[in-house]
């Protein structure tokens, strides 16, 4: 970076156990040591081992993760410390190679985890360190219980080998302070993680003769409100009778149990997700006080790698389109440009083409018209009349069913099912509640209550409720004589899918504009050992070049591409000693 003033990047890639969180804060650890450009006494409060001097920059950006990991990551079957939600780190350095400053990006958090969790997993970590690590008086005032007396704790208290919640809490609240969270933030942040828990324990039934949903018992919801800062009253009217606007009247129209349930759940799942993108602007905001932009920047991706489920869903259709234009990247990288490099140095070479090019797939998920590919097709079906998931997966195999990526169920019973042969793998997806998880509707009676809430950290987590799908757009996917596509093409809201992909699409332009260095991580052993037994599962990989690859000890590689045999390169690596002699 130094040598040739080229931005750089390290792309963490592997299944989930496999290390790419680990690795990822191994990196950070290191460029915090060799590039701080702090020069007072050494620190051991961070790191154990050796004593290395960071400047508070420094030390933030070393606390940016265990905050973000308490929010974001969650046990699963295969990760203790799984990460939940994807992120890109972009730390600038000045032009003699210290650190000025840093901004984290993340993509896709999974936030159904909040409200449900499959056995013998949790939900996020922070949830179960409130519960434990809080003093009786904070437990008073956000009203907290014990953790079998949440629903949305769906296996209750499930405890992490090595790991004691109540120590973490207080190591996250201690990172919130090095980060520069006030008191007041800190409470107000785990005041919403309670609401969001006692959203779940808010019960409805049917009333008799009628499909009608009633709320018999409104503790909970007084608990929300208390939490939340609006009125239980007008909290309790939006969400079982909400105002609807139906041509130019406002009605109220009563809610089934399913609707009912329906809206506290994606409520809670939204406040969730708010809550972390707040967490997220605020870390960004001590990371990068200067706002320089810094000579050069390094930047280090950590995202989920390829999913093949026995139910595989909108989230893994997106997981696994990302991963899709990563491969590509690499295969560019690897196969393409190092072949060109070759030509330009007049090596006597013969182009060979690998069959390695990803387009077709990615073209088959993306494209946007001339056939319309599957993220433009559920997009329309968003808005089409009276649209179903079925309808999308009839489309969808009308438009794309000769694609040769393509496969259409091949029992007439399976609707909703379609395949995509992605390059690790055909993969069967399911598209049940696609078009509701693209258009993620929410109760705008309810959101309109939090942006007006007494509570100014909750009214600020809902600000932009205009930018919602609410009710009223809901009730219109019912009416015959709505348009097809003039609704998107308004731009009254953004779907989830297409987000995403612009997002995507700006995390590869920034991708391919500098020097890709690959971490392949392969799971040692799938007993989550420390030390791998001989004749694990894991075996170390490389090459390393311009275009690097590294192995670390991580994940099973038995899909993903093979590393380049007969390209063995290397580059000048280091910075030169004197250069080193001088900083110190």
């Amino acid at each position: 970076m130094l040598q040739d003033r080229e931005d750089q990047s390290i792309l963490c890639t592997g299944e989930s156990g496999a290390g790419k969180t680990e690795n990822t804060k191994k990196v950070i650890q290191y460029l915090a040591m060799v590039a701080s450009s702090h020069k007072g006494k050494k620190d051991t409060s961070i790191t154990q081992g050796p004593s290395f001097a960071y400047g508070e920059l420094e030390k933030q950006l070393l606390q940016a993760n265990p905050i973000l990991e308490a929010f974001g990551n969650a046990k699963t079957v295969k990760n203790d410390n799984s990460s939940r939600f994807g992120k890109f780190i972009r730390i600038n350095f000045d032009v003699t190679g210290y650190i000025v400053g840093a901004n984290i990006e993340t993509y896709l958090l999974e936030k159904s985890r909040a409200i449900r969790q499959a056995r013998d997993e949790r939900t996020f970590h922070i949830f179960y360190y409130l519960i434990a690590g809080a003093k009786e008086k904070m437990r008073n005032d956000l009203l907290l219980e014990g953790f079998n007396n949440y629903t949305f704790l769906s296996n209750g208290f499930v405890p992490i080998p090595a790991a004691q919640d109540d120590e973490m809490f207080n190591e996250t609240v201690e990172a919130m302070a090095i980060m520069g969270f006030t008191e007041e933030e800190q409470l107000s942040i785990l005041r919403v993680v309670s609401s969001v828990l006692q959203l779940g324990n808010i019960v409805f039934k049917k009333e008799r003769n009628t499909d009608q949903a009633s709320m018999p018992d409104n503790t909970a919801a007084q608990k929300v409100c208390h939490l939340m800062g609006i009125n239980v009253t007008d909290f309790t009217r939006s969400i079982l009778t909400p105002r609807i606007k139906v041509g130019r009247d406002v009605v109220q129209k009563a809610q089934t149990k399913e609707q009912a349930d329906f809206a506290v759940e994606a409520l809670a799942k939204a406040t969730y997700e708010r809550l972390f993108r707040w967490i997220l602007t605020r870390v960004n905001k001590a990371l990068d006080k200067t706002h320089r932009q810094g000579a050069s920047f390094l930047g280090i991706l950590d995202i989920a790698g390829f999913e093949i489920f026995e139910v595989n869903s909108f989230e893994q259709l997106c997981i696994n389109y990302t991963n899709e234009k990563l491969q590509q990247l690499f295969n560019h990288t690897m196969f393409i440009l190092e072949q060109e490099e070759y030509q330009r140095e007049g090596i006597e070479w013969n182009f060979i083409d690998f069959g390695l090019d990803l387009q077709p797939c990615i073209e088959l998920i993306e494209r946007p018209n001339n056939p319309p590919g599957v993220l433009a097709l559920l997009d329309e079906e968003c808005w089409f009349p009276k649209a179903t998931d079925k309808s999308f997966v009839e489309k969808l195999c009308s438009e794309q069913g000769s694609h040769p990526k393509f496969q259409k169920p091949k029992q007439l019973k399976d609707k909703t099912e379609f395949s995509i042969i992605h390059y690790a793998g055909k993969v069967d997806y399911n598209a049940s509640a696609w078009l509701t998880k693209n258009m993620d509707p929410l109760n705008d009676n309810v959101t309109s209550l939090l942006n007006a809430s007494s509570d100014k950290f909750v009214a600020d987590l809902w600000k932009d409720v205009d930018r919602i799908v609410g009710l009223d757009q809901m009730a219109k996917m019912t009416e015959s004589s709505l348009p097809s596509a003039s609704k998107t093409k308004k731009g009254m809201f953004r779907t989830v899918g297409q987000l995403y992909k612009e997002q995507l699409g700006k995390l590869m332009t920034t991708l391919r504009n500098t020097t890709p260095n690959f971490v392949r991580c392969i799971i040692p052993n799938h007993e989550k050992r420390v030390r791998p037994p001989p004749g694990s599962s894991g075996r170390p990989q490389g090459p390393q070049g311009k275009g690097r690859q590294a192995g670390l000890w991580g994940q099973e590689e038995s899909q993903a591409t093979p590393p380049p045999r007969g390209l063995h390169l290397t580059r000048v690596g280091g910075t030169p000693f004197s250069s080193e002699r001088q900083k110190k």
